[in-house]
C-alpha cells in the first residue's frame, strides 16, 4: 500500500470511526433522557401511593432509597462528580466552563444550564465557595467558622 493509499484509509477508518462514536452518543443521550424520565416518573408514583396511604390512615413506609446508577468511572452522580473535580483543582480554582470541560472529558452528559445549577447548589451547601471569578473547595473545618 501506498504512503497516499495509506493515508485514504486512515481518513476513512477516521471518518467511519467519528460515525460511530456519533451514533454511541446519540444512542446514549437518548437512554440517559429514558432513564431520567423513568426515576422522574417512580418518584411521582411513590409521592401519590404515599399520600394516598396517609388519606387512608394507613403506614406510609419509608421509600425506598433511589437507585443510582453509576454515570462513569466510579462516580455515582454529577455532584460527586462536581465535588471531587473542584477538590482535585483546589489550589488554581475552576470556572464553570472547566467543570463543564471535566463533565465533557470524562465522557458524562450534561448540559450547560445544569452547571449552573449544580454550581448554586454546591454554593449554598457551602461545598464550595467563589472568589475572583473561580470556585474552590470548603475544607471541612473551615464550614463551621
Amino acid at each position: 500500500m501506498s504512503g497516499a493509499g495509506f493515508i485514504g484509509y486512515l481518513q476513512h477508518r477516521i471518518h467511519e470511526t467519528k460515525s460511530e462514536l456519533q451514533g454511541a452518543t446519540d444512542k446514549m443521550n437518548q437512554l440517559q433522557a429514558q432513564r431520567d424520565q423513568l426515576a422522574s416518573d417512580l418518584q411521582g408514583y411513590e409521592k401519590t401511593l404515599a399520600t394516598e396511604m396517609r388519606r387512608e390512615g394507613q403506614v406510609v413506609p419509608t421509600p425506598l432509597a433511589q437507585v443510582e446508577l453509576p454515570l462513569t468511572n466510579g462516580h455515582s452522580n454529577k455532584t460527586e462528580f462536581a465535588r471531587e473535580f473542584v477538590r482535585s483543582h483546589a489550589d488554581t480554582g475552576i470556572t464553570a466552563a472547566d467543570l463543564f470541560a471535566g463533565f465533557e472529558q470524562k465522557g458524562i452528559p450534561i448540559k450547560k444550564p445544569y452547571i449552573y445549577s449544580l454550581v448554586q447548589r454546591l454554593k449554598a451547601a457551602n461545598v464550595i465557595r467563589e472568589r475572583r471569578g473561580k470556585y474552590y473547595p470548603i475544607l471541612e473545618g473551615a464550614k463551621d467558622q
